[in-house]
């Protein structure tokens, strides 16, 4: 055999060896617990698969150049040979791994909780469990003949705890993370140990344990029974619970509008008109409600009117479209919008005069898009309702615009618009300059 056979030979061993050691890596990630945090269990994966193709190759060259010297040296010996050793090899690869594994008892695929209760010497009448002061901590150990090999913290639940002839009972839980070896209970406090069992539980229980045992142990080194004034514990093996259902969309939306619902009934009738912005922001089911409340506030043109001209231009914004939404808006509003209209003039006139050095992002003009942006479709409204004439004020904002055509902002959320309705309520023709209506 050349070794032109051979080189194809450790090609596919290669190939065979990177898709066994690939299997036998992914499943070692179940077994070891390895993190996918960051992509380490894929990175595991990857190296350990190219690791084994590589081996594979190697190991396939070797037996073809042995098989080619061989009184043999026929190609299907040396396959044979070579995807026998590659098969091998990962099995025992393998068969080691899942040995070395904690690998965690089920019942019907799902993993098991070790339940334990603490039952601790007799009180004198004290109204609280022993665990409420200091640091307790329950640890399941796994034990390699009398040492401990591994361990998993659990949880003491001292807010369960209960009194039976006046003793106290105090639960604790723990994963039951793995089959190998036997298992050490423990109880610490304030790091020291208070106490530690042996527990008599097979590496894969049968569902007989789902039973509480009998309190232990039994009795002491000695032979006498085990004295009140020592700890005791029972237990018992549980299904680790399913996590619930995910919820259907109504389910989510039902908890999302009850809260809201909460959050709305809340708030004081008293309260500054602002609160209620986040219920007309966009339309949803406390809107109506939200702009029934408002429409009945008394002096509501005032108040608007002042946060139409606030330093945030968010809350000046919402101020304004809050106006657009009410059902029936009356020319008391008019003088309002309309000041709030010079009030963006102003702003934009400071604007004009701000050389880019001294904003070079452009967030005085990013400022005066919000608040046009809500004025204008107050205006709209006004006018269609209660007869407001905004004409001046929006053309004094067009022709402040038009002295920065840098600004994006002002040129295309502004100006354009600005020329657009200059041109529907008063007949005045966009400049040439100015940009297009979309």
């Amino acid at each position: 055999m050349s070794w032109l056979p051979s080189i194809a030979l450790s090609f596919l061993s290669g190939v065979t060896g990177l898709v066994l050691s690939g299997l036998v890596a992914n499943a070692c990630v179940s077994w070891y617990r390895v993190s996918n945090f960051e992509g380490k269990a894929g990175f595991f994966v990857v190296f350990i698969a190219l690791g084994g193709g590589l081996a594979a190759a190697i190991i396939g060259l070797i037996i073809a150049r042995l098989v080619a010297a061989g009184a043999d040296p026929g190609f299907p010996k040396a396959l044979g040979i070579t995807l026998g050793a590659t098969f091998g090899i990962a099995g025992v690869a393998a068969l080691l791994c899942r040995l070395g594994a904690d690998v965690a008892p089920t019942w019907d695929r799902r993993e098991l909780n070790l339940e334990v209760e603490f039952r601790f010497p007799k009180s004198s009448g004290s109204e609280q469990p022993p665990t409420v002061e200091g640091a307790w901590l329950f640890r399941l150990a796994a034990l390699d003949g009398n040492t401990q090999r591994t361990y998993r913290d659990g949880s003491l639940a001292a807010e369960g705890a209960r009194r039976e002839a006046d003793r106290w009972i105090v639960p604790a839980t723990a994963p039951l993370f793995t089959a190998r070896g036997g298992r050490l209970i423990s109880l610490q406090h304030n790091q020291q140990e208070e106490a530690g069992f042996l527990l008599s539980l097979p590496g894969h229980p049968e569902p007989e344990f789902e039973s509480w045992s009998e309190w232990l142990p039994h009795q002491q080194e000695n032979g006498q029974p085990w004295p009140d004034d020592r700890l005791s514990y029972r237990f018992r093996v549980t299904k680790v619970p399913l996590p619930p259902p995910p919820k259907t969309e109504a389910e989510h939306r039902a908890e999302v509008n009850a809260l809201q619902e909460a959050e709305f009934n809340a708030i004081p009738p008293d309260a500054p008109v602002q609160r209620w912005f986040p219920y007309i922001e966009y339309r949803q089911p406390l809107t109506e409600r939200a702009l029934s409340h408002i429409a009945s506030r008394p002096g509501l043109a005032s108040e608007l009117g002042s946060l139409a001209t606030a330093e945030d231009a968010r809350l000046a914004e919402m101020a304004m479209r809050c106006i657009e939404m009410l059902p029936a808006p009356t020319a008391e509003f008019n003088a309002p919008v309309a000041a709030a209209g010079r009030d963006i003039a102003a702003r934009l006139r400071a604007v004009v005069a701000t050389p880019v050095e001294k904003d070079p992002g452009y967030d005085g003009a990013a400022d005066i898009s919000i608040r046009f942006n809500g004025w204008l479709c107050a205006a709209r409204k006004l006018r269609g309702d209660s007869g407001g004439d905004f004409t001046g004020e929006l053309q004094a904002i067009l022709v402040l615009s038009r002295e920065r055509p840098d600004s994006h902002a002002l040129r295309m959320d502004v100006c354009r618009v600005a020329s657009y309705y200059l041109h529907q309520w008063a007949g005045i023709e966009p400049l040439p300059t100015d940009p297009k209506p979309k």
